[in-house]
């Protein structure tokens, strides 16, 4: 789900819309929290990252982003958590126009036209290899980038981040040019769709 290699633990949580509204945020974040612990009480070694998965949610996208960005974040920020964990939503129904945000925001797929501007500085510096995609393609790709099974939270090591980071800094002049990972994501997604598309029409 993210470009850190690792092992990864799964936790699949039965909470979903079928439950009250207050019981059912109260069980995600408990999940949530639960595996935000044993992530970190885990050896790196053992588990670079986690998957919670909510198959109660497949099919309410609304109050699954809602309970993550009104509820999980709010827990985030109130503990200072951003300096251990990162976060991101995932989800089947998956639409950053749903969402709303014109800035990049926590949990959440990079905007649109965000990716687009970063595709025009690639382009415009030549070092985009790959054909541009217009911008309906565009938003078609971004958004299966965050699609999913089901709907699932990814929690990342901040550690790890901190040293992938690092990492690219190391690669001199083969490191990748800045925002360039969402790009990439879109267009190897646009690929793969018309090479599906190619074949189911043979």
């Amino acid at each position: 789900m993210c470009r850190y290699v690792g092992r990864v633990h799964i936790r699949v949580d039965g909470a979903g819309v079928s439950s009250e509204g207050t019981r059912q945020a109260r069980r995600l974040v408990s999940s949530f929290w639960s595996e935000v612990a044993f992530l970190l009480e885990s050896p790196p070694s053992e588990y670079a990252t986690s998957l919670v998965v909510f198959p109660g949610f497949d099919n309410d996208f609304d109050t699954f982003f809602e309970l993550c960005d009104g509820v999980v974040e709010q827990t985030v920020a109130a503990t200072d958590s951003t300096d251990f964990i990162g976060r991101a939503w995932f989800h089947p129904r998956y639409e950053a126009d749903v969402v709303g945000h014109a800035d990049v925001i926590a949990g959440h797929a990079i905007p649109h036209r965000q990716v687009a501007k970063f595709m025009s500085r690639l382009v415009g510096s030549g070092e985009l290899v790959d054909s541009p995609l217009e911008y309906d393609k565009l938003v078609v790709a971004n958004d299966l980038v965050r699609r999913t099974p089901h709907a699932t939270i990814n929690i990342l090591r901040r550690a790890q981040l901190q040293a992938a980071g690092e990492f690219e800094k190391g690669l001199g002049d083969k490191r990748p040019k800045a925002n360039s990972i969402y790009v990439r994501n879109a267009i190897r997604v646009a690929k793969h769709l018309n090479t599906r598309g190619a074949s189911e029409t043979e």
